[in-house]
């Protein structure tokens, strides 16, 4: 669950304009707690020294390794795999951070570092596409990618997003309501003819 709250801030912090992917690490590191935070520290330390996946797997994953409770062999996980705890993280967020930082935001090289990671790397993709398209916009996935996704799983991809748009300018609309609403009641509380 916190794994979901950090990758949430971090794609509003994307969402921010002028925003970078040292921003948006430094926001999931704002609200990140202990383990989590040990491993996007560490995962992202390796990262910096990294511009091209190929490069950044294999010190990727050592960088994550202390904090990860499924242990070397994915597919054979520990007794005490994906259980909480204060001292570990799961392995797939610091990974998507740290594949942002290595592919520069880039939506292309980010996703391919996070595919070729292996392991949870389905997971790792989502969230460094969600990651380096926020920063980005549409325009950054490559439009054959969308074409053939959309095709293989008979999905409007556009329909989801178009929804969410529409629930954040309701949410919006609604907010500046009530905002203006609480301005005028502390006006006239005041006294400011404002």
């Amino acid at each position: 669950r916190e794994a979901a709250g950090v990758l949430a801030a971090s794609v509003a912090a994307a969402c921010t304009p002028g925003a970078t992917p040292v921003s948006v690490v430094e926001a999931a590191l704002a609200v990140a707690k202990d383990g989590t935070r040990s491993a996007i520290e560490s995962v992202c330390e390796a990262a910096a020294r990294h511009s091209d996946f190929e490069s950044a797997l294999v010190p990727l994953r050592a960088a994550v390794a202390p904090f990860d409770t499924v242990g070397p062999h994915y597919r054979e996980p520990s007794l005490g795999a994906r259980r909480p705890s204060r001292l570990h993280s799961i392995e797939e967020l610091p990974i998507a951070l740290g594949m942002l930082l290595v592919g520069d935001g880039d939506y292309r090289r980010t996703v391919l570092g996070s595919v070729n990671y292996g392991r949870d790397c389905d997971s790792i993709a989502t969230m460094g596409g969600a990651l380096a398209g926020a920063l980005h916009g549409e325009q950054a996935i490559p439009s054959a990618w969308v074409k053939t996704v959309g095709e293989a799983s008979r999905l409007d991809l556009h329909a989801p997003a178009r929804a969410l748009a529409e629930v954040a300018r309701e949410i919006f609309v609604r907010d500046t309501a009530e905002r203006r609403a609480h301005e005028a009641a502390f006006a006239e509380l005041v006294g400011d003819g404002r």
